[in-house]
């Protein structure tokens, strides 16, 4: 797996993230078992305090993706959920 390496941005985005890793593991060794789950469910922002959707190719469950696919068909097809009170 290449994971961008040959498109520099990308190369230079995920080298960011992983100095962030490193350096919140170094500062608490235990920072991923302790880390709190995010609101959104997302794995990024839950270790790393941001989201990039852009970079992440890990998970194709991502709930903040399959939203956003939803609600891109919804729109695509003209549908409107109401919801009832």
């Amino acid at each position: 797996m290449s994971w961008g390496i040959e498109n520099e941005k990308k190369r230079k985005d995920i080298l960011d993230l992983m100095d962030i890793g490193v350096r919140k593991t170094m500062a608490n060794p235990n920072y991923v078992n302790e880390v709190s789950k995010s609101t959104n469910g997302c794995w990024m922002d839950q270790i790393y305090g941001l989201m990039r959707c852009d970079i992440c190719d890990l998970n194709d469950q991502c709930p903040v993706r399959q939203e956003s696919e939803w609600q891109e068909y919804l729109k695509q097809n003209n549908i409107v959920v109401e919801k009832k009170s």
